[in-house]
């Protein structure tokens, strides 16, 4: 799926720069805002393309949520709008652009995280969830995972990709069982189609222990239908007992 290359312009404001990556739900281009040059995020769905209503109905959710968030770790929302061509109808988030490596590009050159490193991310992970959960309805963002978490090199951390939110109000009067997130982050009521703000927590622990043994946390062994990650690991006992409240 492809639609827009180098030096493409959009709605006559902004201009390609280059592809982030494909996913689910469309292409994220980085884009310069002709207006003011700054450097923007641009989500691009394809009506015609999209293989299940789902995904538009996930990309107008993402939309109205980010639009309403303010939190200095969570990039802002800028800009939204269609296009209609003669074969299709496109349309575009912008956001902020927060243009620095995942934790998951990170770990493919090469990181291997403290335990001081990795307690680094959960504390700050931990408080975009509080105010993300603490929200009137709460939002469940449903795919934390090292793709979706931004780290600069000076340690700030920054959570993206709101695709999967969903909100309590919302999950509650829905019937649909469809579910959203990622295989290896998310946890077994996800699968069913359900979703509380302890299953961020969940993925959360999952992807703590990706950078502890860069491995997906279905991957490790199990007991008694838990993760049993201790011997996989060499982190405190501390730690590890914080981690398996959460897992």
């Amino acid at each position: 799926m492809t639609l827009h290359e180098l030096n493409n312009i959009i709605a006559q404001r902004y201009r390609i720069v280059t592809a982030l990556g494909k996913g689910g739900m469309g292409i994220t281009y980085e884009a310069e805002d002709l207006t003011n040059y700054q450097r923007v995020a641009v989500k691009a769905v394809s009506l015609r393309q999209a293989k299940d209503w789902k995904i538009l109905e996930l990309f107008e959710r993402e939309v109205k949520v980010i639009a309403n968030l303010n939190y200095p770790q969570i990039p802002k929302y800028l800009n939204y709008f269609y296009i209609d061509t003669k074969s299709d109808r496109w349309f575009y988030l912008i956001r902020e652009l927060v243009s620095v490596n995942s934790l998951a590009t990170w770990v493919e050159k090469g990181w291997h995280a403290t335990e001081t490193q990795v307690k680094q991310v959960a504390i700050q992970i931990l408080e975009i969830l509080s105010y993300l959960h603490q929200l009137n309805p709460p939002i469940i963002h449903r795919d934390i995972k090292p793709e979706n978490i931004i780290l600069r090199p000076d340690g700030k951390i920054f959570l993206v990709d709101f695709g999967a939110v969903q909100d309590i109000y919302r999950q509650t009067i829905s019937f649909s069982r469809t579910f959203v997130g990622t295989i290896g982050y998310m946890p077994p009521e996800q699968l069913r189609g359900k979703s509380y703000c302890a299953s961020d927590l969940y993925s959360l622990g999952g992807t703590l222990l990706y950078l502890l043994t860069h491995r997906f946390a279905d991957e490790l062994p199990q007991k008694r239908m838990k993760i049993d990650f201790r011997s996989c690991v060499e982190i405190s006992p501390e730690f590890a007992d914080w981690l398996e409240v959460i897992l």
